[in-house]
């Protein structure tokens, strides 16, 4: 056998395996829409008291909806929820409800893949890690069993990580800039970006891109006639909604009592703060090079660790570390433990909500979340003090 024909055989083998590698995820991904599909009918009383008045304020008085406070959340949720209705008429309103996150999870899958893609280009990891996030336990109860929207503003985070990995920092802010525009969790976030514009990964002038793209999301609803101080208020109106010390969150305050409330809310935040400044000071005087690796590293770590020094934080608030650490999985194949943690902390937390009662107590939760917090920090310090890092080492 001569080179040209072995050359030929593998050729035919390679794509063989890659028809093969193709056809397994197609039926993944027709298993995950099944799974979707037999969760479509499922209520929560998020949605009775809530999501359900919303489509229906956007049923009755279509896009004009969104120039009203109907809805505690920005209008950009509701120019979503006013397409499902144009598109879907006469859908049942809980399946309509969830239609735009459950969208959302393919493209949080979409951007894993092209995460997972810069590491193992034309290769089968990326086919993995992206059926790894339409078949996670927590994406799953998020979207398709609760219909949270959280998959939203994941997406345009998991866009901000893969455009500061290939070298985008403008378009990273584009992206953050639509993420804020559906949820303030975004923030979360902001201790990786405050860091990597000292480092000039992102441009000088490119955080100026958030408030024009919050602003141009929020236009629309202006037109429509809600007022611009509501449209620039919408989070601060959040922010004392609730008052408790967490929301069933696997944080730092499922070990503190709640009692002391009004002590611990300032002192958290003055926590929180420090720890951010420390983060952003280490990232900023490192002389490590920002490698793609690192830069996930560091936007993993930030997702972590501010909804968990956070006081008030919702069970639900760890849901784009979730998915941003089934990536880093791949990236750091010895870390495999960080998204089965993180994972497993976040959908046992879901429990009392969805399932009306505690199943994992919820410091063992925080633990666990914790555990995950240390693995992913620990390795940043080290990159950041000049060690080898160990991605792709199986």
């Amino acid at each position: 056998m001569n080179l040209t024909q072995a050359q030929a055989i593998q050729t035919r083998g390679d794509y063989r395996r890659g028809l093969t590698d193709w056809f397994v995820f197609a039926l993944a991904v027709v298993f995950a829409i099944g799974v979707r599909f037999a969760m479509r009918e499922y209520l929560t009383s998020d949605y009775v008291n809530y999501t359900s008045q919303w489509y229906a304020a956007v049923q009755q008085h279509g896009f004009a909806a969104a120039g009203t406070a109907v809805s505690n959340y920005t209008p950009p949720y509701l120019y979503l929820l006013w397409g499902v209705s144009r598109v879907f008429p006469a859908i049942s309103p809980v399946i309509a409800i969830k239609i735009p996150s459950i969208l959302f999870d393919f493209v949080c899958a979409f951007f894993v893949f092209r995460l997972v893609s810069l590491r193992s280009p034309g290769g089968r990891l990326p086919l993995f890690a992206a059926v790894a996030v339409l078949l996670a336990p927590t994406v799953l109860a998020n979207s398709s069993l609760w219909g949270q929207a959280d998959s939203i503003y994941a997406a345009m985070l998991l866009a901000c990580v893969y455009a500061l990995m290939t070298g985008h920092g403008a378009w990273a802010m584009v992206a953050f800039g639509l993420g804020l525009s559906i949820k303030f969790q975004t923030m979360f976030m902001a201790p990786a970006l405050c860091a990597l514009w000292l480092r000039r990964v992102i441009p000088s002038w490119a955080p100026l891109l958030v408030p024009v793209v919050y602003a141009l999301a929020m236009v629309p609803a202006w037109l429509a006639g809600r007022p611009a101080a509501e449209l620039a208020s919408v989070y601060l109106t959040q922010s004392v909604t609730y008052h408790q010390l967490t929301k069933n969150a696997p944080s730092l305050y499922a070990w503190l009592p709640q009692s002391q409330y009004e002590l611990l809310v300032p002192a958290g935040l003055a926590l929180m703060t420090a720890i951010g400044c420390y983060f952003v000071w280490r990232v900023w005087k490192s002389r490590a090079a920002l490698t793609p690796p690192l830069i996930l590293e560091l936007c993993l770590l930030s997702l972590i660790m501010t909804p968990f020094f956070l006081p008030k934080m919702h069970d639900r608030f760890f849901f784009p570390a979730d998915v941003l650490a089934i990536a880093y999985a791949w990236y750091f194949p010895r870390r495999y433990h960080v998204p089965v943690a993180a994972g497993f902390a976040s959908f046992f937390a879901y429990a009392p909500f969805l399932l009306h009662r505690p199943m994992v107590p919820l410091p063992l939760l925080s633990l666990v979340m914790f555990v995950a917090l240390l693995s992913v920090a620990w390795p940043v310090l080290g990159a950041l003090n000049g060690a080898p890092e160990d991605a792709g080492q199986a």
